[in-house]
């Protein structure tokens, strides 16, 4: 991952992020903010082409070849809307002041090539000279771009409105040579310092979003999509609820065998592997995943968001769990994983799935320095006591009487009695069901 510092870094001349990355991000975003104003100003300009194309002919009374740039010009501003949209995007300030100096070039030509007809008409030089304050003021504050292209602007307007005026005569040029410069430093003083502040903000808020992106990935990868959000929303207290949901409770048989002659590397990535592909599957059937135990998964359904028919969603999902269990057993065999548990004569590994609902408390629960969502009450115990009960019944998935009574007709014509056993706890015999 980049270094957050790497990316705000602002080069002090131009003012701009180092990273272009990070540049290209800050100029999409102030895109979004100037769009509409830039399409205006492009508007009001065309808008004004016109009338000024009208003024001058007036002025000099009579046609003149320079008079043609004038619909040039509308016809070049107003192809601004058939641009890109990812050119404006990057290169919205430059694109935008372009447009703006030529037609600033356009002005001195007229004065360069008509000086007396201008005259004649009555434009005072003193008087388009007085315009330079709010040029500038148009260029440092109005203008939507960047410190850098502003500066290039403003030289570009000294270098050529001033010489020109010098040269036609009746210009007073000499009082705004020493009024200007202060000015002009005031300007571009707070033209950098408006700029440096906007990107700085939008480097921090960045480096937020970053963090925040960073934590709720981080938070997924721990607790789960529904949950991470829920505790988000929630600033991380989920207090105890009565919920009733589906427990289930997955191990994989002979474990131990299966791993004995594993090196501790080699254990972790086959597990890793198979916890990936049964968390596609519970995920899939909107199971939240709480705890991993060994081998074991424990799972519910119905918190910490509420789900209907999560009795058929748990079974449906623990179908599943047994054919991805399959698909893993055929890649296992193709990499020789296999070997491991064949040389202790276990052909292929199969698991135990056991499943009640009924009534837990769901919720934080441990110290204050380190908490887990978990559920805590009876059904939670009476799945785990199914899943071991496979065990009795040679059966690979367990199911109570509740879960039996709530399952839709396809599953329920699937489903048989596997026997009757007596729970720990418990001193009337449980119904046990499997499919």
């Amino acid at each position: 991952m980049t270094n957050t510092n790497d990316l705000a870094r602002i080069d002090r001349y131009t003012c701009k992020f180092e990273n272009p990355v990070m540049e290209d991000r800050f100029m999409a975003e102030k895109w979004v903010r100037v769009k509409k104003p830039i399409n205006f100003a492009i508007i009001f300009f065309a808008i004004i082409f016109i009338f000024d194309a009208y003024n001058v002919y007036n002025m000099i009374g009579e046609f003149k070849l320079f008079l043609l740039g004038y619909p040039v010009f509308i016809l070049l501003y107003l192809s601004w809307f058939k641009f890109p949209e990812r050119l404006k995007k990057q290169k919205f300030d430059i694109i935008f002041a372009c447009m703006f100096m030529f037609y600033h070039f356009f002005q001195i030509f007229q004065m360069v090539a008509e000086p007396a007809l201008m005259a004649e008409g009555g434009m005072n030089p003193n008087d388009m000279l007085s315009f330079l304050p709010t040029l500038f003021l148009f260029i440092y504050i109005l203008f939507p771009g960047n410190f850098s292209t502003s500066v290039i602007m403003a030289i570009i307007f000294l270098l050529t409105f001033i010489p020109t005026l010098m040269q036609i005569k009746g210009a007073h040029i000499s009082v705004w040579i020493f009024s200007l410069p202060i000015p002009l430093i005031l300007l571009t003083y707070n033209k950098y310092n408006v700029e440096y502040r906007s990107r700085s903000d939008f480097a921090k808020s960045v480096s937020i979003d970053e963090t925040k992106n960073l934590m709720q990935t981080t938070l997924k990868r721990y607790f789960g999509d529904v949950l991470s959000d829920k505790m988000l929303k929630e600033g991380g207290e989920l207090d105890g609820e009565n919920k009733w949901v589906s427990i289930l409770f997955s191990d994989l048989s002979s474990y131990s065998t299966i791993t004995e002659n594993m090196s501790p590397e080699v254990a972790l990535e086959f597990l890793n592997e198979y916890f990936t592909a049964m968390h596609e599957v519970i995920k899939e059937f909107n199971g939240h995943i709480l705890n991993y135990i060994g081998d074991s998964i424990m799972v519910v359904f119905g918190a910490p968001e509420k789900l209907k028919n999560h009795e058929n969603q748990a079974v449906k999902c623990s179908l599943k769990m047994k054919e991805k269990l399959k698909e893993l057993n055929q890649k296992w065999d193709e990499d020789e994983t296999s070997r491991y548990w064949k040389n202790h004569d276990i052909e292929s590994i199969t698991m135990r799935i056991g499943i009640h609902t009924g009534s837990v408390i769901a919720g934080n629960l441990g110290s204050q320095e380190m908490l887990q969502y978990s559920t805590i009450g009876d059904t939670v115990n009476v799945s785990a006591r199914l899943e071991q009960a496979n065990k009795d019944f040679n059966t690979e998935i367990s199911f109570s009487h509740e879960i039996y009574t709530a399952l839709t007709k396809e599953l329920y014509d699937q489903s048989s009695l596997s026997g009757e056993i007596t729970l720990k706890g418990r001193t009337t015999s449980t119904k046990v069901y499997s499919i």
